[in-house]
């Protein structure tokens, strides 16, 4: 879809907002999946407060509010916040999260500074125009010693890089889509003012782009990736990253 702006973006989640549905793989497994590398990497506690930047349904809120203290979700699609406030009035979790419509790049009047312990962002940051100015909103909005964790498609992946131009096979949903390198992602968290950054490697292959024959061929290249530590064949980049 062609982009020139924030209402593009808003319009295309809006659209899709009532029959959104997981496009890569089982949606159980891959929100297990997921959620163990928040719960791992980032270090997640039961006295956080956590931001979900991007938050959609509102679905890792949800499957994580037992765990934690509350729980913001941001995201710019009004529909797409209206199923997950629906989501959240039918479980237990109203008095511990809420769900706000929102820009990342400016969460002024949404989130207050120096406010949140773990801001999450899980597949929403490729889409994101202005992705500087939405860490510096991320960072200003955490306190001292706050975690940013992002999972992310990997600009480094072999099938976006090299195979995907070779075969004729698009790769982006919406036109101004970018997926960062790691080298690129740690370079704007620390313009952002963000230190001790970490990053690896996830499992993530895009089989709602492709036919299942490659997706499968991809399958074994992400295993023979895990086994050999071999980057450029996992499709997905996390990166955890904290407030000085």
């Amino acid at each position: 879809m062609p982009v020139h702006g924030n209402a593009d973006v808003r319009a295309f989640f809006d659209l899709h907002a009532a029959d959104y549905a997981e496009q890569h793989g089982h949606p159980a497994r891959l929100l297990a999946e997921r959620l163990a590398l928040v719960r791992r990497e980032a270090r997640l506690a039961p006295d956080d407060v956590v931001l979900d930047v991007g938050c959609g349904h509102g679905h890792h809120l949800l499957a994580l509010a037992p765990e934690i203290a509350r729980g913001i979700g941001v995201d710019l699609s009004p529909a797409m916040i209206e199923v997950a406030r629906a989501r959240l009035a039918a479980s237990p979790w109203g008095g511990r999260l809420r769900f706000e419509a929102g820009d990342a790049a400016s969460l002024e009047g949404v989130v207050a500074a120096d406010s949140i312990d773990l801001a999450l962002c899980i597949g929403a940051l490729e889409h994101m125009l202005d992705k500087r100015a939405a860490l510096a909103s991320v960072h200003r909005v955490l306190r001292a010693g706050g975690r940013f964790f992002c999972l992310t498609p990997s600009g480094d992946y072999v099938w976006y890089r090299t195979l995907a131009p070779l075969l004729g096979f698009a790769t982006k949903h919406l036109s101004t889509d970018v997926f960062l390198t790691r080298d690129a992602l740690t370079t704007l968290l620390a313009r952002a003012g963000f230190d001790r950054i970490r990053t690896g490697p996830w499992t993530f292959i895009p089989r709602g782009d492709m036919p299942r024959s490659i997706a499968r061929w991809l399958g074994g290249l992400d295993t023979l990736g895990r086994i050999a530590g071999l980057r450029a064949l996992r499709g997905g980049l996390w990166v955890c990253a904290s407030k000085a």
